[in-house]
């Protein structure tokens, strides 16, 4: 466990209140009561149990969780234009004919599968600095407007051109949405609730997907463009659903504290801690207000530039790589699921349900992961959960050089489902928790735009890369398309061994001083401060 911060400690930086601005003995006088105020909430965040924390915090918990139902959108986007292409209207209306079928070329799926991403690129950059100007909340409030008109687009899209430039405008929010969502979760909630509150993110994601899926298969008998259609449609609802509510939610505490609005920053905490013995609302935005300056007298500032200074690089590194493996480890094959199983040798309706099956549970594993999280810790549920996948990814391409066979067919699919199953148990939801938390808090947003865009960035070379693979019509690698990402994998094992830490138990304030300090990521776990 952490101990408590020595604050009196030679090396560390002394840090002073925004409202320190008196006389010379005013002002020590200020700087020592801060100090001692937020070395109390230090304790405190340490001291508070699970229970006490969703007692005390229940109304943080409420707008993290309404705040992060729009990465269902994300999550039923993402999984919806990749499985389209088994949609036999989808196949009329975008595709060709090929010896007697009518089937969407690697070309085109390819096209249709890097926009959502490459815009994402463009929007993960963007959330950077315009959350930063404007805050979280308005940033939330303009995507909804914006996705909201961006999906007439997709909706009434006659062409693959018009389709590509909706899919594309719509990943450009998606990108913003997926950055900003763990970035306010991370900044409202309490220490022992970080963890569960940044994973229920990959929840809502897998929600989205799982609804994705069952649209598509209650689809899959209709021959109409209503076939295709409708679940573009039903992406109107979200923006409508969030908006509802989200005008009331408070704004981040910690972006407040940066732009000198204390007093809002008070009243927001207010908000979201309950009256109690045990937390006090002044302790918890002293503890805010000492970490901004801590951060400040490291001469940390809020630019993209700023997370490669120092020891910002390690944080950033760590960020990234924690989101971009989950791209790394094969994710690529199940966004390919339908696709897979079709040129398995099963009916498009069996395809379907089969992929509705292991989007379920996708949702199963994430809501288990809350249980193993807080009592594993990142590290080790990580970096175990990832040797895991690599070893079932080769094992699905081993199998796959073996002649096409019933039960050779049934293998693959189970493993591809226990996969699945395991992804979002371990590497799904812990990517989220870990750049959430080794993120500083000056530079939080742009560093998880920058996770963000390399995630995104893979997402488009995997995106090019699996419909040329998987398809019949090119290298029809099917199941052997595991051997390449198993391998791959592996590689991301090996960075996990060396480079991920343990920052499980960990304040903000006390990360910052254990990466100032360039504690190594064997001593992470037990390093005393």
């Amino acid at each position: 466990m952490a101990s408590n911060i020595d604050t009196n400690v030679a090396e560390e930086p002394k840090v002073e209140s925004s409202i320190a601005a008196k006389s010379e003995d005013d002002k020590n006088t200020e700087i020592v009561k801060l100090e001692d105020v937020a070395n109390e909430a230090t304790n405190v965040e340490h001291s508070l149990t699970v229970k006490e924390a969703f007692s005390i915090y229940s109304m943080a918990v409420v707008w993290s969780a309404l705040f992060c139902v729009c990465i269902v959108m994300d999550g039923y986007d993402s999984n919806l234009i990749t499985n389209l292409y088994g949609l036999p209207a989808f196949q009329r209306q975008y595709g060709s004919e090929y010896q007697g079928q009518y089937t969407v070329k690697a070309a085109w799926q390819t096209a249709f599968a890097m926009c959502s991403p490459v815009g994402r690129v463009l929007g993960g950059f963007i959330q950077g600095p315009v959350s930063e100007i404007i805050g979280r909340k308005m940033t939330l409030i303009i995507c909804l407007v914006l996705v909201a008109a961006f999906t007439f687009i997709t909706f009434f899209a006659r062409s693959n051109p018009v389709l590509m430039v909706g899919l594309m405008l719509c990943g450009v929010v998606w990108g913003i949405l997926t950055s900003l969502a763990p970035t306010y979760a991370s900044e409202i909630c309490p220490l022992r609730l970080r963890d569960i509150l940044t994973a229920y993110v990959n929840l809502c994601w897998s929600t989205g997907q799982f609804i994705s899926t069952g649209v598509l298969a209650g689809m899959a008998s209709n021959a109409t463009q209503w076939g295709y259609r409708i679940p573009f449609a039903i992406q109107w609802m979200w923006p409508v659903l969030i908006c509802t509510f989200i005008f009331w939610a408070p704004e981040s505490p910690y972006w407040l504290v940066r732009h000198g609005k204390v007093t809002e920053a008070e009243n927001a905490l207010r908000r979201l801690i309950r009256k109690s013995q045990k937390v006090d609302v002044k302790e918890m935005l002293a503890l805010i207000e000492r970490t901004n300056m801590r951060e400040k007298s490291y001469k940390m500032e809020t630019s993209y530039w700023d997370c490669f200074k120092g020891t910002n690089l390690r944080r950033t590194e760590i960020s990234a790589m924690a989101w971009a493996i989950q791209i790394l480890c094969g994710l690529s094959l199940p966004f390919y699921a339908v696709v897979f199983f079709q040129l398995a040798g099963l009916p498009t309706n069996e395809a379907f349900n089969l992929n509705v099956g292991m989007t379920g549970l996708g949702f199963v594993g994430t809501c288990c992961s809350f249980f193993l999280i807080p009592r594993f810790g990142r590290r080790t549920l990580y970096f175990g959960g990832l040797c895991t996948l690599t070893l079932l990814m080769l094992l699905i391409g081993f199998i796959g050089i073996a002649p096409n066979h019933p039960s050779i067919v049934n293998a693959e699919a189970a493993l591809l489902l226990v996969w699945f199953f395991i992804y979002f148990l371990t590497v799904g939801p812990v990517a989220y928790v870990i750049f959430s938390e080794t993120s500083a808090t000056r530079l939080r947003g742009h560093t998880v735009a920058i996770a963000l865009i390399a995630y995104s960035s893979l997402g488009i070379v995997y995106n090019v890369a699996s419909p040329y693979l998987l398809d019949n019509t090119e290298a029809n690698l099917g199941a052997k398309t595991g051997l390449i990402y198993g391998s791959i994998s592996l590689l991301s094992c090996i960075w996990c061994y060396f480079r991920l830490p343990e920052c499980k138990g960990r304040t903000f304030e006390e990360l910052d001083i254990m990466f100032e300090r360039k504690v190594s990521t064997r001593e992470f776990k037990n390093y005393v401060i």
